[in-house]
C-alpha cells in the first residue's frame, strides 16, 4: 500500500496505479503529468521527454490507461 506524506496530492486513480505496481512488484511507475514538466518552463521539458513517450509505452511491462 501507498502511504506517506508526499502521496496526499496525488488524485486517487495515480494512487490506484501505484498501489497496483506495488501490488505486482513493479519497480517503477512513469506518469506522464508527474514525470514531464507541465508548465512553467515554455514547454521545453514536454518537448524533450514527450518523444521519448513511445520508447516508454514499447518497452513497459503494462499499460494502464484512465479514461472518463
Amino acid at each position: 500500500m501507498v502511504s506517506g506524506n508526499w502521496t496526499r496530492d496525488l488524485p486517487k486513480t495515480f494512487l490506484d496505479v501505484i498501489d497496483l505496481a506495488c501490488r505486482l512488484t513493479v519497480k517503477y511507475v512513469w506518469i506522464d503529468s508527474l514525470c514531464i514538466i507541465q508548465a512553467g518552463d515554455d514547454g521545453v521539458d514536454w518537448q524533450r521527454e514527450s518523444i521519448k513517450m513511445a520508447d516508454y509505452y514499447q518497452n513497459s511491462l503494462l499499460i494502464i490507461a484512465a479514461t472518463s
